[in-house]
């Protein structure tokens, strides 16, 4: 199946398309590629096309894909089934309602897990069991058959009680044909659809990756435990090198695919440890015939452990079969530590594989792509990105990480800092919405200083703050759209995953590479070259922490600096109804979104925004507020008046003549004038002038233009003043 390659390669800075231009082009290349999926012939599960879209939020990929569907959906449906797979059971819900409205003669539905909530009955799960079947999920080969209804020893249809009026059950008896909406749980496990018609088109919404990584590990001693009885001598020779290869291998992190052949150990001899592994374990007995008392029983009595300790030393014999030279990225030694004892462990990284069996249009805002290319090898990436229609202010001078949010001694008065920016974006805001989000422990210590109550739940970090709306970093902001018509978010700090689980992604995603993966040692990662993007087409140059190995790098930019894009996505800034407002209180830089200001922390909380002098204003509004307590109050503007008049702030002349370089007289009567109206003081400029003439010297005096001169002679009896316009 082919389509046109019309638009360019993603890169860091994006080529910008018109949001019209963007929208049509994202609904041709949508169209064109669905419309295929009605004819496409048969083909190897290799050859069937993949196409991932870069997507600006907003520009509606998901109605779109929606409405191409809806146009062809009879077509499609004559050939089989088409899966919708989006993050969550509520956007599940939400795309098909979305999909009945554009097409309700389509026979289309949503699939709900064990653990769903019934629609009908709110209070009730799918499954009156889903506790049970959670725990025995793994350890049988069907959970269904094991719980629900399936065949005995005899061959005899057998059921539970409860499986006759069964919802979850009732959605396995729909027959035929349907466009169905599922969560991206379902990517790795068979969905509940009539297996008589195939699967003709998926559609993957939103990030992908983080479902399919799998990461486990089995301890050293699990991993070397007496082999199961009845194994052939051969055999139990080869099992017995090939662990002993493989702890070393890992101890001395050597090449672990060409150490277990070099002892003679072939791939076909690997494979048959991996197979060994297999046939001697023991799955759970249980069948739907059992009353309840009994399978807990068996549940409770039953050995996990050592079924997964054999699962995973399959797994490990598997992955070894699956190539002869290079490292093994997927596999590595850990030193944990259990009860205060110190153990080692092998981890073990994988990821699943997506199903190529029908064509696969992903939808990402944050495609990457070298992650898209080992996830689903052959994908063809093209990049739709309009720029945000946004007033986009961004500090740049700290993180605003959690430990610097919550530091004991100074926290608090942080936290205040940034509940002084939040309250005046709700007030500039004026009622149309304000968006804020934060980690879950800044919001929870935001509540508790602004409320003096600490949120115990979700739904209590939920409440307003402020005036605000909170809601924290994470995979539940993807593709909402509840916040589309608020006029700004606030975004504090950022999502900071920890750098070991990101490092096992990537060993997990770029586990087949060649080279190895290089891992971080203790401490903060190295600061390395970056730069913001400006929305002048400008690069402002900053630092930017960044993991040694690139693609680890690129695992934690997907969770880090995309959480931020993916929070501020929620406004929908592209052609808005109104102008949006971005305050980013993080200096992360953001690849790919353009910035209009970039301040310091202190000047923003300050409400110094748009002040083109932040320190002179910071350092005089300081020195004039210090004369509040004087009967009389003013200076002279010249380096050595400022000395004279405000030595609290100007100790000496050389401490003044810094103050007054690069900033002229009028840069400095200005910057008074922007003081004293901000604060609300009278301000009058006056010229100073010694008896018998000489050279005018500025100043200024709190006072109204009526009492200056008084003023100005009691400060300086032996100048004469005259007031300047």
């Amino acid at each position: 199946m082919k389509h046109e390659k019309t638009l360019e390669p993603i890169g860091t800075v994006p080529n910008w398309h018109t949001p019209a231009d963007a929208r049509a082009k994202l609904s041709g290349i949508i169209g064109g590629f669905v419309e295929a999926a009605t004819s496409a012939p048969e083909t190897s599960e290799k050859d069937c096309a993949v196409l991932a879209l870069k997507v600006t939020a907003g520009l509606g990929k998901t109605a779109t894909t929606l409405r191409a569907i809806a146009r062809d959906g009879e077509v499609l449906l004559a050939r089989g089934h088409v899966l919708f797979y989006v993050p969550t059971l509520d956007l599940a819900e939400r795309a098909h309602s979305e999909f009945l409205r554009l097409a309700p003669d389509i026979p289309s539905r949503v699939i709900r897990g064990r653990e769903a909530l019934r629609p009908e009955d709110r209070s009730r799960q799918m499954c009156e069991n889903s506790d049970l079947a959670k725990k025995i999920a793994g350890f049988v080969p069907s959970v269904t058959q094991a719980l629900c209804r399936g065949a005995d020893a005899d061959g005899n249809f057998v059921q539970s009680s409860c499986a006759s009026e069964c919802p979850y059950l009732a959605q396995k008896d729909v027959a035929g044909p349907h466009v169905v909406f599922l969560s991206h749980a379902y990517l790795t496990v068979h969905p509940p659809i009539d297996d008589d018609y195939p699967v003709v088109l998926r559609v993957v919404d939103e990030k992908v990756w983080p479902t399919l990584t799998r990461i486990s590990q089995i301890s050293v001693e699990d991993f070397m435990r007496a082999p199961p009885a009845r194994v052939d001598e051969e055999l139990l020779n080869a099992l017995s090198r090939a662990k002993g290869l493989v702890v070393d291998g890992l101890q001395r992190d050597l090449p672990l695919y060409e150490r277990v052949r070099r002892d003679g150990l072939t791939t076909d001899s690997i494979s048959r440890l991996a197979d060994m592994e297999r046939k001697s374990r023991k799955h759970l007995e249980l069948s739907p015939s059992q009353d309840m008392a009994a399978k807990k029983f068996r549940v409770t009595t039953f050995d996990s452990r050592a079924f997964l300790a054999s699962r995973r030393r399959q797994r490990i014999f598997s992955l070894l079969s699956e190539k002869d030279i290079g490292r093994c990225n997927i596999l590595r030694l850990a030193e944990t530590t259990v009860d205060g004892a110190s153990r080692q462990s092998i981890e073990i990284f994988t990821t699943e594989d997506v199903p190529r069996d029908a064509p696969m249009l992903l939808l990402d805002a944050d495609v990457d792509r070298e992650i898209t290319e080992r996830v689903v090898p052959g994908a063809e990436l093209i990049a739709i990105e309009s720029p945000p229609d946004a007033d986009i202010v961004q500090i740049k001078d700290l993180t605003l990480s959690n430990t610097w949010m919550l530091d004991e001694e100074k926290g608090a008065g942080r936290r205040a800092a940034v509940l002084d920016v939040l309250k005046r974006e709700v007030g500039r805001a004026a009622g149309a919405g304000v968006l804020v989000v934060a980690t879950k422990a800044v919001l929870g210590a935001l509540h508790k200083d602004a409320s003096g109550i600490t949120p115990k739940d979700d739904a209590g970090l939920k409440q307003p703050l402020v005036g605000a709306v909170p809601r924290w970093f994470g995979p539940r902001t993807q593709g909402v759209n509840d916040f589309e018509d608020f006029a700004t978010i606030v975004v504090i700090g950022r999502l900071q995953p920890d750098v070991s689980d990101m490092e096992g992604s990537a060993r997990a995603i770029f586990g087949q590479d060649p080279l190895p993966i290089i891992s971080h040692e203790k401490g903060p990662l190295p600061a390395q070259n970056s730069f913001h993007l400006m929305n002048d087409g400008s690069e402002s140059p900053t630092k930017c922490h960044t993991h040694p190995d690139t693609r680890a790098h690129s695992v934690i930019a997907q969770t880090r600096e995309c959480g931020t894009l993916q929070a501020i996505a929620r406004l929908r800034l592209v052609a808005p109804k109104r102008r949006k407002r971005v305050v980013i209180l993080s200096n992360l830089p953001l690849p790919g979104f353009p910035i209009s200001r970039l301040v310091a922390f202190e000047q923003l909380a300050r409400g110094l925004e748009l002040e083109p002098d932040p320190a002179g204003y910071v350092r005089m509004e300081a020195a004039l507020r210090a004369l509040g307590g004087r009967s009389v109050r003013g200076t002279r503007l010249s380096a050595g008046g400022l000395a004279a008049d405000l030595p609290r702030d100007f100790r000496t002349d050389e401490i003044a003549k810094r103050f007054r370089r690069g900033r002229p007289t009028e840069h400095l009567v200005a910057l008074c004038d922007r003081v004293s109206k901000r604060n609300g003081w009278p301000l009058t400029l006056l010229a100073l002038r010694k008896q018998g003439g000489g050279h005018a010297i500025p100043a200024v005096v709190l006072s109204t233009p009526k009492d200056a001169l008084n003023q100005a002679h009691r400060l300086w009896p032996d100048m004469h003043a005259t007031c300047r316009a």
